[in-house]
């Protein structure tokens, strides 16, 4: 030891201890203790601080003058002695991180270490700051570095930003949506996360960061020079809640954007193409009325007046044309009626609906079937107590009508039809899916069923269609709209129907109608 040294270290003992014992690091110093031979073999504790007290669970007294080995027995290979060995006989300043569990406490630490040879070539200062927060906030961070960059690599579109307190960004991976200068991500690390972007953004996401380092949450959609973005901006907080950082994401959802607008426009073109069609049916519809009234006219006065002229292939010619005009009545006034119930104010009007029994227009469907019902010798049968339901009572009995109809029709000959109507309360889980259903709500569910010829099941998808028979008109009369009536006339009141059959054993429709008025059917 020189004289420097020496002085230095003969202020007075107490002087030096008060003086230590105010630094926030722990400060111990060390002698070394060398063999025969010159070399280091261990360490003699020469002086250490209260806050190395502290850290290491020992007081001053128990350390003091002693050998580490003795004091520190369960640490003979910690390569702190072979940095300070290498300190005291290099003369080199050594600085290090260090992990340590203190055996006395139990305690894992990381510490700021460094060792500080003394001029006398034998002993040593080491000063350890207990730095485990830190490492922890660090490790915390590179986990979650970890986790950001799988993220957007994993997830199309997305890009995430992180900023500390100082609104200085940390971690940046993805490409960086158009509000930024550029899109690379590293031109942006280190830098004030507002000073990266374009101006005009500037004072919206100073906001934005300010806010979320306060503790607020932000989720919205914007766009930016051609980006159009879900974002979210918020805290990220440690273990005990602080708030240490902010994060940004971002997800390009252009693209989901561009197709739900071309989707939209399609559905509006959709639509008032459909209205323009729906518009021209009924025009049509009600106007091919008047020729055809002329024709049927005229008709009956060749048929009355020029009877004997015509003769009998004339008289058959005009036969055919009356049939002919019959039923082309017969379709312009199904397409009229199923016009109206698929014009729009027919689908308007549905918040306007009163309950409806759905007794009451079977009862007035049986009177107004009365000759049908006796010609066929048909057997109509329904339920009692059938439920009501909110809807239009025109329309509701189109369709009741179409299907009873269609039941007596379709039997063969010799076949005496049956037809039973049944009513019953399901909820909306029990209800074959369909746009709008929703399942905890209750729906009524119709049954018509009849012992007729049955549908083959590879026409249950074309049986609703509009003009799609599935028979001839020598065998059985009708238009081909009385279906496609009776699903629109379901769809306008919220509901569904399907069909159940087995050729040769009888059909079952199945309506469901909502005992609520959906929301669609609010303006």
């Amino acid at each position: 030891m020189n004289a420097n040294t020496a002085e230095r270290w003969q202020v007075p003992g107490s002087l030096w201890q008060t003086a230590l014992d105010q630094s926030s690091s722990g400060i111990v110093v060390y002698k070394a203790v060398r063999s025969a031979d010159g070399s280091i073999d261990t360490f003699q504790i020469q002086l250490a601080n209260y806050r190395a007290e502290q850290l290491i669970g020992l007081t001053r007294s128990e350390m003091l003058g002693k050998r580490v080995d003795d004091v520190f027995a369960s640490s003979a290979r910690m390569k702190l002695w072979t940095d300070l060995a290498e300190a005291i006989d290099t003369a080199q300043v050594h600085h290090s991180e260090l992990f340590h569990r203190i055996t006395r406490t139990g305690l894992d630490y990381w510490f700021d270490l460094t060792i500080q040879p003394l001029d006398d070539g034998e002993q040593a200062v080491v000063s350890f700051t207990d730095i485990t927060e830190l490492k922890t906030a660090q490790q915390l961070l590179l986990g979650e570095s970890i986790l950001f960059k799988t993220l957007s690599s994993t997830v199309p579109g997305m890009c995430v930003v992180v900023v500390n307190y100082f609104q200085k960004v940390l971690f940046a991976n993805g490409k960086l949506p158009g509000l930024f200068n550029s899109a690379n991500p590293d031109d942006v690390l280190s830098r004030r996360i507002v000073d990266t972007m374009r101006p005009d953004y500037q004072p919206d996401w100073k906001r934005y960061i300010s806010s979320a380092l306060m503790g607020e949450q932000h989720s919205f959609s914007d766009h930016w020079g051609g980006w159009r973005c879900e974002c979210y901006v918020g805290p990220v907080r440690n273990e005990r809640g602080d708030i240490v950082m902010a994060i940004c994401v971002y997800r390009d959802i252009t693209e989901q954007f561009r197709q739900q607008q071309a989707l939209q426009r399609m559905n509006s073109d959709l639509q008032r193409s459909n209205n323009s069609l729906e518009q021209f049916a009924y025009v049509a519809s009600h106007d091919l009325q008047e020729p055809l009234r002329k024709i049927r006219s005229f008709g009956d006065l060749l048929r009355d007046r020029y009877a004997e002229d015509l003769g009998g292939a004339g008289a058959d010619m005009v036969q055919r044309m009356q049939s002919a005009a019959d039923r082309m009545d017969l379709l312009i006034k199904s397409l009229l009626s199923y016009a109206r119930i698929t014009a729009p104010t027919a689908i308007a009007n549905r918040q306007k609906q009163d309950l409806v029994s759905i007794e009451a227009v079977l009862g007035d469907i049986l009177t107004d079937l009365e000759m049908t019902i006796s010609e066929r010798g048909a057997v109509i049968k329904h339920g009692p107590h059938l439920p009501m339901v909110p809807g239009d009572a025109t329309q509701l009995r189109q369709l009741f009508q179409n299907l009873m109809t269609n039941a007596m029709k379709f039997t063969r000959p010799d076949q005496r039809p049956e037809v039973t109507v049944t009513g019953e309360l399901v909820r909306g889980y029990d209800v074959p899916d369909f746009p709008g259903i929703d399942p905890l709500l209750e729906y009524a569910h119709f049954r018509v069923q009849d012992n007729g010829i049955g549908i083959d099941t590879a026409h249950f998808d074309t049986i609703f269609g509009l003009f799609n028979r599935l028979h001839g008109r020598q065998q059985f009369a009708g238009t081909g709209i009385g279906l496609a009536t009776c699903r629109r006339v379901a769809e306008n009141h919220g509901g569904t129907i399907r069909v159940e059959s087995t050729l040769n054993y009888g059909t079952t429709f199945h309506v469901y109608l909502p005992l609520h008025i959906p929301e669609q059917a609010v303006d």
